[in-house]
């Protein structure tokens, strides 16, 4: 699904707030996470007409539906005590009495969320790019042509010039070897399914693997240009993009991070795929020199927790080792466990294994099981939000 223009009006009006974000919250009414209702639109558009009534008097109030049903609130200047009764009669709207049967994008059982700018506009941007995300099914996927050398061309001049804000988004990755987990580092990639989806809507960019390689370097250069901008007014600890080694050893990524500020000397984590560092292993060993001498950490993404048996990642000396998780590490073959247990030991502590796309509760039990202090995914967020105890 394309982004629809209130959705893009909206994520103007997100970037258009963290600049000026004294005395504004958001309220974000997740009506999709409510019991299905035959009328569902008509009761949108009836609480669309109320909270325009309802803020009336406020010098600055916009209204923001997604495609998905749930609505956004953009306001100021509205006392706490009025805006709760505005959401407690819209939420009696939309449920009627009955519970949440699920947890929101907050990781809470609300029917809504009010967020202070100044505080919580990353929380609700993340939740926000989860509902614009939101894939098609693999079906409608699988119906799709190919990519083109046609449309690699048009694509690669887009590239060179659009502006890829709302094209990418963030995962933080978690350090939970504390009582209290905290974000490691924020990672930034590419959604290609919300290119397609705004430039080539029946086309599958993946669909031609070589031609899909050929655009990846241009999909580099305007990722780190858009990164280039956004960054600077985040507050986190770090922060990492996914390069092919190409562009890692490029010219341009070493522009990119000169013209960093200077507070974000060090805080760049480059991530690798796998896949291209078998495939490039003499390029590999010079952006692992090149990340040595500028002071920045290195991550292999992409690992499969069985590669331990043929792989000695160790010797590679990466900072960071992504694990994807897989529900087979429930149950393991005792050799193929053996491998894997060898392999982080081998990692000497100079590397870091992080457990990633958990979205099994199961995986952190596994992730603390083997030592593995770091993880991220979808459940990792919800965790960490809630502040529930990753066991």
């Amino acid at each position: 699904m394309r982004v629809t223009e209130q959705e893009r009006a909206f994520l103007h009006e997100l970037h258009s707030i963290k600049k000026d974000p004294l005395g504004k919250r958001v309220i974000h009414f997740c009506i999709s996470n409510s019991p299905a209702k035959t009328d569902v639109s008509r009761r949108v558009e009836s609480a669309k007409h109320f909270i325009n009534k309802s803020f009336s008097r406020s010098p600055y109030c916009k209204v923001f539906p997604a495609h998905n049903g749930d609505l956004f609130v953009a306001y100021s200047h509205v006392t706490v005590s009025e805006v709760v009764g505005v959401c407690a009669k819209v939420e009696k709207l939309f449920l009627e009495g009955e519970p949440m049967a699920a947890r929101n994008p907050y990781g809470e059982y609300g029917f809504y969320k009010i967020a202070d700018a100044t505080k919580e506009l990353d929380v609700v941007f993340h939740a926000f790019k989860a509902i614009i995300a939101d894939g098609a099914p693999q079906e409608a996927q699988a119906l799709k042509k190919p990519m083109s050398a046609e449309n690699l061309n048009f694509l690669s001049e887009k590239l060179r010039s659009i502006d890829l804000r709302h094209c990418i988004f963030n995962q933080p990755v978690y350090f939970v070897g504390d009582k209290v987990p905290s974000i490691e580092f924020l990672e930034f990639f590419v959604s290609v399914k919300q290119i397609e989806d705004n430039f080539l809507p029946d086309i599958s960019l993946t669909g031609s693997p070589w031609l899909f390689q050929a655009l990846k370097e241009d999909l580099d250069r305007a990722t780190l240009r858009t990164m280039a901008r956004e960054i600077p007014e985040y507050r986190h600890k770090a922060f990492s993009v996914n390069l092919t080694l190409a562009t890692a050893s490029s010219r341009d990524f070493i522009q990119f991070y000169e013209a960093l500020p200077g507070r974000l000397s060090g805080r760049i984590v480059i991530e690798v795929h796998k896949t291209d560092v078998l495939q490039h292993m003499n390029l590999y060993r010079q952006v692992r020199q090149q990340t040595q001498n500028m002071g920045l950490k290195l991550c292999i993404d992409g690992v499969d927790w069985r590669d331990f048996q043929m792989l000695n990642l160790g010797r590679m000396t990466p900072d960071f080792v992504k694990i994807n998780w897989c529900d087979s590490l429930l149950s393991p073959a005792e050799e193929d466990l053996s491998h894997l247990v060898s392999g982080l030991k081998g990692l000497n502590g100079h590397s870091q294994a992080v457990m990633t796309r958990c979205d099994n509760p199961k995986a952190f039990v596994v992730a603390k099981g083997l030592g593995i202090k770091y993880v991220q995914g979808r459940l990792a967020d919800q965790f960490f939000k809630s502040g529930m105890q990753l066991q």
